[in-house]
């Protein structure tokens, strides 16, 4: 019977030590261990996607101006004004409104005495893409002579009557 204490004394000892003892686990080599951790962000990312799914946004649709039927205001000056001497009080407002094949904006010149007669302005209310639209404001008195190829017109800047 001594026999068995003994024995299961020393089998209970060498379960306790075996236990005890530290089994060193395995360490990854640190490249090894960044590509693991960027994997097992990658997956997070997933699954937090698949959970709260990002909602999109509509998309803004802008109307498409239909430009049948268009005639510049009433105020506007336009190519078949050519010629005229046209006059303006001061603060008055008024527009050119030109097509650019027959008249491009980069050769529009203004000749104005003295030279801050009149005051540009850039609230266009809009004009078919083949035309361009030029605001401007009386801003002192004098004159303006505005050129652009057969195109030209006389605006005189005047006290009010």
């Amino acid at each position: 019977m001594m026999k068995k204490v003994t024995c299961i004394i020393l089998l209970l000892i060498l379960v306790s030590i075996a236990g005890c003892s530290s089994i060193s686990e395995p360490t990854l080599p640190p490249e090894l261990a960044t590509g693991t951790a960027v994997v097992a962000r990658k997956y997070t990312e997933i699954a937090e996607a698949t959970l709260y799914p990002a909602t999109s946004f509509p998309t803004e649709l802008y109307p498409t101006m239909d430009w049948a039927g268009w005639t510049p205001s009433p105020d506007s000056i336009v190519a078949s004004d050519s010629g005229k001497t046209i006059d303006f009080v001061l603060t008055s407002r008024f527009s050119i409104v030109l097509k650019e094949a027959d008249f491009p904006l980069a050769n529009l010149k203004l000749n104005c005495v003295p030279d801050i007669v009149l005051g540009r302005m850039y609230n266009d209310d809009g004009v078919p893409p083949e035309y361009y639209e030029i605001r401007y404001e009386g801003v002192d008195f004098g004159k303006c002579r505005v050129q652009n190829g057969s195109f030209e017109v006389t605006i005189n800047i005047t006290e009010p009557p």
